[in-house]
């Protein structure tokens, strides 16, 4: 087999394997107080403790919660600061290809009267001019994935927070980190968020398993409310028995992958520039401006992209034709549309994912197969 969909997951990695089997015999739940107990909490700590040195995030500034996933952590930002006030003609500001995890949340808070707006990021970038008309005194939210998940766009985002800050100071910035973390530089401070979302699965962890990283200050305001209530875990912030596997399996995946962040982020930047150097003329590499090293979007020549995907995957290769989650609802690319791709030309595109597993024999192959797939496949008009 030849993964190249490392965006939609990845395989455990040794160091997430050795943290869940050592996990999985120690197996005390950490609220209860025997000394079973206070290994699970042990486990739970060391690893939230590593989540927050990887996140350059001091304990003292910074909370960690827990959670099943990316798409929990950033439900928990979006309804958790809508829910925490009583806002007066609220807006929240995202942009128009987030994930679906932040599309959906913020269409709820619109029909509970919010006023949601969407920023352009037509060619990967966000239109700055909108976000300054529309940043006033009623923004509570500003939420902004760092990178995207279909494009690999890196969108600058930390002089708008830094902006949305001046303007007011009670506004709280989110940002989406699932595809950024242990990809490119990633902390508070590189990009000025009060909220950071991250995932287990695509930095080599288990499934299942996910955080949300947030400033102290924020919950000094009581400026965000938990999703789940119940036993009080996670500081009250995330209730419910942790999962001390999946948390301890992010934790070996973290220390490992973030203990080689250069070196593997310049492993993948290499095969990205060695496929965009070898492909077929035909096929058109969508690129923003600014990429992050590990996704590649390929617009074939009038072939359907699930066409397409069915010939690689028959040929052991893996790719996606856009967001895996996207993919359940079978609807096309809005990212693709919204970063300036025909519906035509969105219908025939495919993501290529990189991890610093591959090798140039991989894109290699992957490479003939496309090259093939131009000749034989069956186009549309």
């Amino acid at each position: 087999m030849i993964y190249l969909d490392n965006s939609a997951t990845t395989p455990l990695c040794a160091g997430a394997k050795n943290a869940i089997e050592y996990a999985m015999e120690h197996f005390g739940n950490p609220s209860s107080l025997h000394f079973a107990g206070e290994e699970g909490a042990k486990i739970k700590k060391d690893a939230r403790d590593t989540l927050l040195k990887a996140l350059d995030a001091r304990k003292e500034q910074y909370e960690l919660v827990f959670t099943s996933g990316g798409t929990e952590a950033n439900n928990l930002a979006i309804f958790g600061v809508a829910n925490a006030k009583n806002y007066k003609n609220p807006k929240i500001l995202i942009s128009d290809s987030e994930h679906p995890c932040i599309l959906e949340p913020c269409k709820r808070l619109a029909e509970k009267g919010f006023r949601v707006v969407q920023i352009p990021t037509r060619g990967g970038r966000l239109d700055e001019e909108v976000f300054y008309k529309e940043l006033d005194e009623n923004t509570v939210l500003v939420s902004f994935m760092s990178v995207n998940n279909e494009t690999g766009a890196v969108y600058r985002i930390k002089p708008l927070f830094d902006a949305a800050h001046q303007k007011n100071p009670k506004v709280l910035c989110h940002t989406d980190g699932v595809q950024a973390f242990l990809k490119i530089p990633f902390t508070p401070k590189t990009t000025g968020a009060d909220l950071l979302t991250v995932s287990s699965h695509k930095v080599h962890g288990p499934k299942g398993c996910g955080g949300l990283l947030i400033s102290k200050e924020v919950l000094k305001r009581k400026a965000l409310l938990p999703l789940i209530c119940g036993g009080g875990q996670e500081d009250g912030l995330r209730s419910g028995t942790e999962n001390t596997l999946g948390i301890a399996g992010f934790a070996g995946a973290v220390a490992e992958k973030a203990a080689a962040l250069k070196e593997n982020a310049e492993k993948m930047r290499t095969l990205r520039a060695f496929l965009l150097s070898r492909l077929p003329e035909e096929i058109h590499p969508n690129l923003p401006e600014s990429p992050a090293p590990h996704i590649l979007s390929l617009t074939l020549p009038n072939i359907k992209s699930q066409t397409a995907l069915n010939f690689l995957s028959s040929k052991g290769i893996c790719v996606s034709s856009g967001s895996a989650c996207a993919n359940n609802g079978g609807h096309q690319s809005y990212v693709l549309t919204a970063f300036g791709l025909t519906e035509k030309e969105a219908d025939s595109t495919l993501r290529i994912s990189i991890s610093e597993d591959n090798t140039e024999e991989d894109l290699l192959v992957l490479l003939s197969a496309l090259e093939e797939a131009t000749r034989t496949l069956v186009r549309f008009r």
